[in-house]
């Protein structure tokens, strides 16, 4: 059996994604980086690699990137909202001041 590569090598694009994007904290970045490099070194070997699928060790990799996967997916939307959240704010903070522009009275 072999390992999901598919998956991991997800999870290491994520970490590049995430070691690069401005919006988590730079002390952050560079543990992303580490991640992806030696992740990245494991998939070339792994691709390689059969394991017998009902050992503890396959199946507890195996969940664990699953959970990994859906982490790392899950943190990437909060991010995205994020973003999201202080575009819609930036847009709301034109507005009321283009609002403030109109006003006939300030008491």
């Amino acid at each position: 059996m072999k390992i999901d590569n598919q998956t991991l090598t997800a999870i290491i694009m994520c970490c590049f994604d995430l070691a690069s994007d401005d919006r988590v904290p730079e002390d952050w970045r560079p543990q992303f980086l580490a991640m992806g490099k030696r992740l990245r070194g494991l998939l070339l070997n792994l691709i390689t690699a059969d394991f017998e699928a009902d050992t503890p060790k396959f199946k507890e990799a195996s969940q664990r990137l699953r959970e990994v996967n859906t982490l790392l997916r899950q943190e990437a939307q909060v991010l995205n909202d994020i973003a999201n959240a202080i575009e819609q704010i930036g847009k709301l903070v034109g507005i009321l001041d283009e609002l403030l522009g109109v006003a006939i009275k300030f008491v």
